[in-house]
């Protein structure tokens, strides 16, 4: 029974269901569910091959690819653990993530070489579309051709670790949250229980495909015979695929919801196949989606609220709430999550987790077969997150009498801006190693494409003399990602305000900032 709830199963069945479909299209690559399976196999068989034994981890680095979509199915086939990696982190992060998850296997593309050289990952590195391909790397075409397409033995059981996304971490060090094929599989079913996936339907990858607001895609797709389209996202780009690809559905966080609304010549695409635009990944401003329905009608936005932790989405908001004629107050249906997910129960609770009734504001609590099974080598910090069997998100809100989730605040110390994750804490650390720092508190503050923007709040040292607020940012470049890196930087004289635990005081350095506004993230 549990193997039947292993993700490459989604893949099996596809394949055998609807052989002849559409599977994947990237650029000029087509592939029906038939010629996609056997290049899985091809992989998965190549992997095990080399060596690698149930349970490893594989990491990636490579932009939206169909070879992405292959390594998540073949990974799960082989009964290896996949770690697709945020493409925009820094080597040092990198180099944390490869020595505490003890990766087996790295594939990357051409763009990441330079990157990898410094971080020093895995012992086995598989070049995607490297020409030549560098001395002491496998090409993956060619262990492909060289492989057999019969079926792998080894795909997980339900309990197995299939996937770890590695998040950034409230104390500095990223966090490699677990999900296993038994949530992979449920996170399939409740896509498609949620969202609008058809027999047929048409995918398109847009947002990054190492992140998990488009990577539900790779498990509800097959479950309906549906295509998914591969393209790094450009406006123009993501435009010309809805329309030339008939693409059906797609995600597409706030910020590139945005980018698509203030594109001028948006109107002349024919955008008529789309039935559905999922969106989310960090509070949407009012703006965005007034500006945003001007192209994309509010029958077609599906607003999702959703964490790594609970593989995927666990909120959902239909079309028929998207009405932005009530948006006086704030406290109107559009601003809300919606309810939760079928496949996902919820609970707002007080500090000793006692429910609260609706309208009462509380922390947001999370169960279900989707809830991952843990942090990677982090049992303590499990141990809290999972306390009494359902997950902290963290995150402050209420219900209404209708059970639709409103969030206001965040318990954690986390900025969302433009859908990824900043703790603010990995942040101040690194400003507090410039010597002319005395003090840095790092926030978030409203920003109207990207929901929030990073922005550090710095106290000079005395007699270090007067560093500007570009050198101190400079400071940052390299060693952590671009989007950590504070957008902006205000000089404050000290000490900064404390609260009685003797902890700075986020809320008196944000409130300016956000007055006014009907929630603070």
């Amino acid at each position: 029974t549990h193997a039947l709830h292993s993700a490459a199963r989604i893949l099996d069945r596809a394949v055998s269901f609807f052989p002849d479909r559409l599977a994947m299209v990237d650029g000029g690559v087509r592939l029906t569910y038939r010629q996609l399976g056997a290049r899985v196999r091809r992989l998965a068989n190549a992997l095990r091959g080399l060596g690698l034994e149930r349970g490893d981890r594989v990491a990636m680095l490579d932009l939206n690819t169909y070879r992405y979509a292959e390594a998540y199915y073949a990974c799960a086939a082989a009964g290896l653990t996949f770690m697709p990696l945020n493409s925009r982190l820094a080597a040092p992060e990198l180099e944390y993530i490869f020595d505490d998850s003890d990766a087996r296997a790295l594939l990357l593309s051409e763009p990441f070489l330079g990157l990898c050289e410094e971080a020093g990952p895995a012992s086995l590195k598989i070049g995607l579309d490297l020409d030549p391909c560098p001395a002491g790397m496998r090409d993956y075409e060619e262990l492909l051709a060289a492989s057999s397409e019969s079926g792998p033995d080894g795909d997980g059981d339900s309990g197995d670790i299939a996937q770890i996304y590695y998040t950034s971490g409230t104390t500095g060090d990223p966090k490699g949250v677990c999900l296993t094929h038994g949530n992979v599989f449920h996170c399939g079913l409740d896509c498609v229980g949620t969202m609008d996936f058809r027999l047929g339907s048409t995918w398109l990858h847009s947002a990054p495909m190492f992140h998990l607001a488009d990577a539900v895609a790779f498990w509800a797709v097959p479950l309906v015979g549906g295509a998914q389209v591969c393209a790094r996202f450009r406006p123009d780009r993501a435009l010309e695929l809805i329309q030339a690809e008939r693409v059906t559905i797609t995600s597409l966080p706030a910020t590139l919801i945005a980018m698509i609304a203030n594109h001028g010549d948006a109107s002349r695409y024919d955008l008529s196949s789309l039935t559905q635009i999922m969106y989310g990944g960090s509070p949407t401003p009012l703006g965005v989606l007034q500006k945003a329905q001007e192209f994309f009608p509010s029958s077609l936005m599906l607003h999702t609220y959703g964490i790594t932790e609970t593989t995927g989405l666990a909120c959902c908001l239909h079309p028929a709430d998207h009405d932005l004629s009530a948006a006086e107050g704030g406290a109107y249906r559009a601003a809300s999550c919606g309810p939760p997910t079928p496949l996902v129960d919820l609970r707002v609770v007080d500090d000793d987790d006692n429910d609260l009734p609706p309208g009462e504001i509380g922390e947001v609590l999370c169960g279900g077969p989707k809830i991952m099974s843990g942090y990677w080598r982090k049992p303590d910090l499990t141990l809290d997150a999972l306390r009494g069997g359902w997950y902290h998100t963290g995150d402050v809100g209420y219900r209404d009498e209708t059970g639709h989730l409103y969030l206001v605040d965040r318990k954690k110390d986390m900025i969302i801006t433009g859908a990824e994750n900043v703790y603010s804490v990995e942040v101040e650390s690194l400003l507090s190693t410039h010597p002319a720092v005395l003090e840095a508190a790092v926030i978030g503050i409203p920003h109207d494409l990207w929901g929030e923007q990073v922005h550090a709040v710095v106290v000079r040292r005395p007699g270090a003399g007067d560093a500007s607020a570009e050198e101190i940012l400079e400071h940052c470049r390299g060693r952590i990602a671009g989007y950590k890196i504070p957008k902006s930087l205000e000089f404050v004289e000290g000490p900064l305000p404390v609260t009685g635990p003797g902890k700075i005081a986020k809320r008196r350095l944000r409130d300016p900032y956000w007055s006014g506004k009907a929630r603070r993230i």
